[in-house]
């Protein structure tokens, strides 16, 4: 765990729990207080780590002295083993010189002793060092089980030596063929079980003291990292109680200055920004405390002399604010009002000239119909190839004045559009057909582009919900709010198209969605896009982008009134400088 965090999360609730405490102690109490108990906590983190430091130390070293002393005793018991083993080999050649065989059977004798005072020895050993807890009792039963394999093998072996060698009785006068029977004798009992079963000794002995070393080199490292857990622990209590020690005089240090600075910045404050609503904290019952109190009495009189001068600023303020708020919507309506007034002049002039193609291309239809009703009742006294010839012209005219006649139509409907763009007033909520008005917008800004810039052109992607919800909105102010979104695609379409030329492909996609109960128009152009600058503004009255004289900075601001206002919707924007620009349209069911 974090030290440093453990020691927080102690650290606030005592804290708490100490500071209604420390403020009834005046500044002198508390601070003898403190330095009381930091001494303290001090010492006693000290000796406590010393204790426990100490435990763990003399706990390994306990354990590395029993090891050593076991791969003592096991090597000199081996050792003992292999020197009693190699001088009962030697009595065979020295069969022959009675006065060296006896001389190396009594070196058998000292290391027979030899064996059986270190058995008796890493017996009790290993019984002391299990009740003590210095080894388990897995490493118990391993010598335990050693024990009694071998129980008995030493003695028996050395018995029955001992009874061979007296049974032998060389002597300097024993017969050549006596001597070599003797040595037969030696050597069976060097091959016979009980020898082998006493080899075996040396042979387990050296696994166990391979083991006892490893056990031995682990208590030592363990002993080293005793010591040097004992001296972690000692520096960590030192720190640990030293940081105790800083929090408590830290604590009433800040009980002591804490009121102190807050009473002070609450002056400066005050002297700063004339705001004499704030109050000084009181944090005690000490001299701090009595002044705190004394201060916001003199603040409270301060704050009840300025309360009727605030009241009359807000006053005034809202009446400048309301002023100017009247003013924008003046110069709005007053554009407006021109806009409509010049657009209304526009769509008058030119629907009296239109009405006369609308109609002489309904009479040329007409009339076309006719004429070749006449032919086919006079194609029987007309010749063949005149008679064809002449129904190709006629079909071909009746092809071009039915082509009049329909973008005629389309250029009356247009014009009926912009008429009622320009009308004033409030404006009739019918329901409507979302995709049919937005379809309408979207091409009547397209043809208001092309007649100011007749080689603009665009590829449309239209991909309308068939299934929408006939809504009840305000249709001629919705209208023109699609159509100030589709005008501004194609005009940044059109300032793409001009920095990049033939190799760029314009592009304007709209579609329509319904779903959890609204209605949502996306239309998206792969124009010039908005910087985030622009993006941030684009919904502010009168901000445009556009040069002088091509934007009144009106249409996008009214569009987000007309939508989020008048209708309950909502109109977002999402751009890419350069690469595209997305309003979407969310409208109510």
């Amino acid at each position: 765990m974090n030290t440093k965090y453990a020691l927080s999360r102690v650290s606030l609730p005592v804290g708490r729990q100490m500071k209604p405490l420390l403020n009834r102690f005046k500044v002198s109490q508390r601070i003898t207080l403190g330095f009381a108990v930091a001494l303290g906590l001090a010492f006693t983190g000290t000796s406590v780590g010393v204790l426990i430091g100490n435990f763990y130390q003399d706990k390994a070293i306990a354990e590395e002295d029993h090891y050593r002393e076991e791969v003592a005793l096991l090597s000199q018991l081996q050792a003992g083993v292999l020197q009693a083993r190699t001088h009962q080999q030697q009595l065979i050649p020295l069969s022959k010189f009675p006065e060296d065989f006896q001389e190396e059977y009594s070196h058998i004798i000292k290391h027979a002793e030899t064996i059986e005072l270190l058995w008796g020895r890493l017996i009790a050993f290993e019984a002391a060092a299990r009740d003590a807890g210095i080894v388990d009792e897995l490493t118990y039963d391993s010598f335990d089980i050693f024990f009694n394999t071998y129980d008995g093998v030493p003695e028996n072996y050395l018995q029955e030596l001992a009874d061979l060698v007296e049974s032998i009785a060389l002597t300097p006068t024993t017969a050549p063929a006596e001597v070599a029977v003797a040595q037969q004798r030696l050597l069976a009992f060097t091959n016979s079980d009980l020898a082998i079963s006493f080899d075996g000794i040396s042979d387990d002995l050296s696994g166990t003291i391979k083991q006892a070393n490893e056990d031995l080199s682990a208590a030592r490292q363990a002993a080293d990292a005793a010591h040097q857990l004992r001296n972690q622990i000692m520096l960590a209590s030192m720190l640990l109680s030293s940081v105790m020690a800083v929090l408590l005089a830290i604590l009433i240090s800040r009980s002591i200055s804490r009121p102190l600075v807050a009473l002070e910045n609450t002056a400066v404050q005050i002297s700063e920004s004339d705001s004499f609503d704030l109050r000084a904290a009181v944090m005690g019952e000490d001299e701090v405390g009595t002044v705190a109190t004394a201060f916001n009495l003199l603040l409270n009189r301060v704050e009840n002399l300025l309360c009727e001068q605030r009241l009359r600023e807000e006053d005034l303020e809202n009446a400048n604010h309301q002023l100017l708020s009247t003013q924008s919507q003046m110069i709005a309506q007053e554009k407006l009002a021109s806009l409509g007034s010049l657009t209304a002049g526009i769509a008058h002039e030119i629907k009296n000239p239109l009405n006369f193609v609308n109609n002489f291309a309904e009479l040329s239809v007409e009339l076309a119909e006719e004429l070749i009703e006449e032919i086919d009742g006079q194609k029987e006294q007309l010749d063949p190839d005149f008679l064809s010839e002449i129904t190709e012209i006629v079909d071909t005219l009746k092809g071009n004045v039915s082509k009049i006649d329909h973008h005629g139509k389309r250029a009356d409907k247009i014009v009926a559009n912009m008429l009622q763009h320009s009308r004033s007033g409030d404006s009739e909520w019918t329901m409507v057909d979302i995709n049919e008005l937005v379809a309408e917008a979207i091409n009547l800004a397209y043809h208001g582009m092309r007649a100011k810039q007749s080689g603009f052109n665009l590829d449309f992607d239209t991909d309308y919900d068939t299934t929408l919800t006939p809504l009840r909105v305000s249709a001629q102010d919705l209208s023109r709010v699609f159509l100030n979104i589709a005008s501004n695609a194609c005009y940044a379409i059109y300032q793409r198209q001009l920095g990049e030329g033939p190799d760029y492909t314009p592009l304007l996609k709209v579609r329509t969605r319904q779903q959890d109960n609204q209605v949502s128009v996306y239309i998206r152009d792969n124009g010039s896009g908005m910087s985030p600058e622009v993006k941030a503004k684009v919904f502010d009255q009168f901000f445009t982008t556009k040069p002088t004289g091509e934007g009144t900075g009106l249409g996008l601001s009214l569009s987000y009134n007309i939508v989020v206002e008048q209708h309950g919707g909502s109109m977002t924007v999402e751009s890419e400088e350069g690469i595209y620009t997305d309003f979407i349209v969310t409208l109510p069911i």
